[in-house]
């Protein structure tokens, strides 16, 4: 049989709702994933720190200390000291870079000086020297102007000068290196 429910009780009692304590999670860097359908390439998603959209433009010089993901365009010079700056398939830049770890997958017209490392992606063309301790060029990449590999010492200390070693000084450490291979080092 039917029967009416009483309107001054609740049908069920309320189960009480559980506590929990959140601890904060740590902020963990995202790396850039990059997938190719039908022959394009596209990075899915974009490293933490700064964004410059395909719609800005930036002339100037952008310093600091977190990683920068560029797919606008930006003229003057860039310099991060700990963080990475990666260049969008869309970005197209008119500086010098200097940075921990560089990334290119659009347009560089300037010096790279990468402390850690440079890398050149399949899609990315460098019009400018780079130096850099260790270098990464994917296949299809363009790069127009000298490229050093130095230990990262050196880099800092070419740095300090603010000027990529020239034709003297590179012949005479190729000098060097070249007697120390003949002495048996």
């Amino acid at each position: 049989m039917w029967r009416k429910p009483e309107d001054g009780k609740p049908a069920a009692p309320a189960a009480p709702a559980p506590t929990q304590t959140q601890t904060p999670m740590p902020v963990q860097r995202v790396e850039p994933t990059v997938r190719s359908v039908a022959g394009l390439t596209a990075e899915v998603v974009q490293p933490s720190g700064g964004i410059i959209t395909s719609t800005i433009l930036i002339k100037g010089d952008i310093h600091g200390s977190e990683d920068l993901y560029i797919d606008g365009e930006v003229q003057g010079t860039i310099e991060l000291s700990n963080g990475r700056v990666t260049i969008g398939p869309h970005g197209k830049i008119s500086a010098d870079v200097d940075a921990a770890e560089i990334v290119v997958r659009g347009q560089v017209k300037g010096a790279l000086f990468g402390r850690d490392r440079v890398e050149i992606g399949s899609t990315g063309e460098v019009h400018g020297d780079i130096s850099t301790p260790r270098i990464s060029i994917g296949e299809g990449a363009q790069i127009h102007g000298k490229v050093e590999i130095e230990r990262a010492g050196n880099a800092q200390n070419n740095r300090a000068h603010g000027k990529i070693s020239g034709s003297a000084p590179a012949i005479a450490h190729a000098t060097a290196m070249k007697a120390g291979a003949d002495n048996g080092d």
